[in-house]
């Protein structure tokens, strides 16, 4: 393990028995235009995968600089954190197993990283790809909340500063954070995906907490990836259960850090997750009778609506409430 910073970039890729996935966002990496004299690495962090994962990553050592770790402590906030612990890199870009990037997607960070020495967190496009067959519904609303959230959609398309308040913030698919700063503030292990919960929001959490203690950041519109969504993640189940992972990671910090608010719990949604678990459950139960009546009436953007409301509550409701 090196903490040494003798590189500009380090790409973070952390990836879980998603081989396949993992060989299409590394095909796109290597089409990549690299500026002269960029010092870089891929670190891919195997966070216990059971497929062919570190195979597929060294199989692409003749086309990138690519390094494989393995983390075996399951959840993605353990494994960005070895990721952080092994980045040799200045500056470190984060990107996931499900996209593909943009041939100027690391030229433009690397552009933007030099025109605003004095920032340390950077954002960039999230362009999602719905594979087929797509529901007429989904299609339809893909543009609109609540589904504009779920696809990760980022498409502001002009250079300005990193605002919370003003929603112009990247997610974890594209984003990048100097090392420095990225090394003071960790990865939540208790958020992000991982077997032993149903969380969100580590990546948004350190973001946050950056920008919090007065450093600047950027949005930087050509750094570009494409988030393939598979068909499974196309459903009415899918929408309600993601949903149901953010009213889970409120109440989780409202729970444990209480009048610290941060970015993913703004007010209202703090507002919401406070009462017992009966209260939840009912408002969870009251909005899918909701989102039913709607659905059938065909007023599917309503539906969709009260869907991720009981998502949200339901979600809410699995942990118990302060005594």
């Amino acid at each position: 393990m090196s903490t040494a910073t003798n590189l500009d970039v380090t790409v973070l890729i952390c990836t879980r028995n998603r081989a396949s996935q993992l060989n299409n966002v590394l095909a796109s990496a290597a089409q990549m235009r690299i500026p002269d004299g960029l010092r870089w690495e891929l670190v891919i962090v195997d966070n216990g995968s059971s497929d062919n994962t570190a195979e597929v990553a060294l199989g692409f050592t003749d086309r990138l600089p690519v390094r494989v770790v393995r983390e075996d402590a399951a959840g993605l906030s353990n494994a960005r954190n070895r990721g952080v612990a092994e980045a040799r890199g200045r500056y470190i870009c984060w990107t996931d197993d499900d996209v593909l990037i943009d041939s100027g997607w690391l030229a433009a960070y690397a552009a933007a990283f030099e025109r605003h020495p004095e920032a340390a967190v950077f954002g960039g496009r999230i362009n999602p790809v719905l594979e087929t067959p797509t529901p007429a519904w989904f299609a339809r609303l893909a543009d609109c909340w609540p589904l504009s959230t779920l696809l990760a959609r980022r498409d502001f398309d002009r250079i300005v500063p990193l605002d919370f308040e003003r929603g112009v913030a990247p997610w974890g698919a594209n984003f990048a954070v100097r090392a420095a700063e990225q090394r003071r503030v960790r990865y939540e292990p208790a958020l992000g995906v991982s077997p032993h919960h149903r969380r969100v929001g580590e990546e948004a959490e350190v973001i946050y907490r950056i920008l919090r203690s007065g450093t600047g950041g950027w949005w930087t519109p050509d750094a570009v990836v494409n988030h393939i969504i598979p068909v499974k993640r196309q459903t009415l189940r899918y929408v309600y259960d993601y949903f149901g992972a953010s009213g889970e990671t409120v109440a989780y910090m409202e729970r444990t850090w209480p009048g610290d608010h941060h970015q993913s719990a703004n007010l209202r949604d703090l507002a919401r997750v406070r009462g017992g678990r009966a209260r939840l459950n009912a408002k969870a139960m009251l909005n899918g009778a909701l989102f039913s009546a709607c659905w059938i009436v065909g007023a599917r953007r309503r539906a969709l609506q009260f869907l991720t409301h009981a998502g949200f509550y339901a979600g809410a409701a699995r942990l118990p409430a302060p005594t």
